[in-house]
């Protein structure tokens, strides 16, 4: 998955960004894009599996592509998400329990080079959670109607 991440970061235009390249489900990859001053709709999506798709099956890989906005509650899957989300809800899981929890929804309050801090919803406490434990984190968005 990697290799076939990099393939994608190195084929996208300056001003996209790989959120999250994942299979759901078969051979079907799926790769959430995020774009610097624009929206990610069918027709951008459209336009970048035009270069996507080439450049994937220059690496070998000849099944299904879909590209699509990582939505309302956007993975965060890199340090740099957590620094540009301050300020926002989100849950959190990691592998390993600290303080005897893996699952966390809160505020990311600060970030540091190897860690962040969650103020958590539940009590305001504030949890140090370091990059490396966490396996899935995405923001959480309340709409209300």
């Amino acid at each position: 998955m990697e290799r076939l991440a990099q393939v994608v970061e190195e084929s996208l235009p300056e001003e996209a960004e790989l959120v999250e390249a994942r299979f759901s489900g078969g051979p079907a990859l799926t790769l959430l894009v995020d774009r610097e001053g624009g929206e990610v709709d069918h027709e951008y999506c459209s336009r970048l599996a035009s270069t996507v798709g080439p450049a994937l099956d220059g690496a070998g890989f000849d099944g299904p592509v879909e590209i699509s906005s990582p939505g309302i509650e956007r993975p965060l899957t890199k340090p740099d998400h957590f620094r540009r989300f301050e300020g926002h809800e989100a849950k959190i899981k990691v592998g390993e329990p600290i303080n005897g929890q893996r699952n966390f929804t809160g505020t990311i309050h600060r970030t540091g080079e190897s860690s962040f801090v969650l103020k958590l919803l539940e009590g305001g406490a504030e949890v140090e959670l370091p990059f490396g434990s966490v396996t899935r984190a995405y923001l959480r968005e309340d709409i209300q109607a």
